[in-house]
């Protein structure tokens, strides 16, 4: 009989042990499951934060990559104008240098009676010179007369080209250029063919 009561009494204290051991375990269960919680809610506050940290960082780049943008439009606009102030340079360059020219009259056949002339009226905005060639003509006494008044100069001259020849006359800018082509027979007419060319 003593010795049941002494292995009950083994066995409660056994199972009292147990118990308790379980409770600690248990308590620190929970204990690290709080602690992990706690690392992991840090560990995800932390990701927020990176996550926003980046987010910024993209919207820094994308302003910077619109700055990029504007500034690259903004050299092709400079590029463009350069491009065109260049062209006018380059346009204006060859008005110095006499360089261009146009063509007043084209391979025209022209007739008079004696003693008479043909003329032409034109314009020059810029100061150069005229070339007045004539291809043929049925007198050697054909002559070339260029008449205007600008910036207080009155031109008047006149060159004999005869039966074929060209005339060159310096000209200053004006809008009433008259350009004769006729002949000093006295008693037949003349038909020449002339081509007038204004250089500038």
């Amino acid at each position: 009989m003593s010795q049941k009561q002494e292995k009950k009494v083994v066995g409660r204290n056994v199972a009292i042990a147990l118990g308790i051991i379980c409770i600690i375990v248990a308590v620190g269960l929970v204990g690290e499951i709080a602690n992990y919680t706690s690392i992991i809610s840090g560990k995800d506050t932390t990701i927020a934060s990176k996550d926003s940290q980046i987010g910024s960082l993209n919207s820094q780049i994308t302003t910077k990559d619109n700055t990029i943008s504007s500034l690259d439009s903004q050299i092709a606009s400079k590029d463009s104008q350069i491009s065109s102030l260049n062209s006018q340079v380059s346009d204006l360059t060859d008005t110095v240098n006499l360089a261009k020219s146009t063509t007043w009259v084209n391979d025209q056949t022209v007739s008079q009676p004696a003693s008479s002339y043909t003329y032409w009226t034109v314009s020059a905005s810029y100061a150069g010179y005229v070339s007045v060639w004539v291809h043929s003509s049925t007198t050697d006494n054909t002559y070339v007369r260029v008449i205007y008044s600008s910036h207080g100069v009155n031109y008047d001259n006149q060159i004999t080209v005869g039966t074929s020849g060209t005339a060159v006359f310096p000209l200053l800018p004006s809008s009433n250029i008259e350009i004769r082509v006729g002949n000093s027979n006295w008693f037949n007419g003349a038909t020449e063919t002339v081509t007038i060319t204004y250089y500038y």
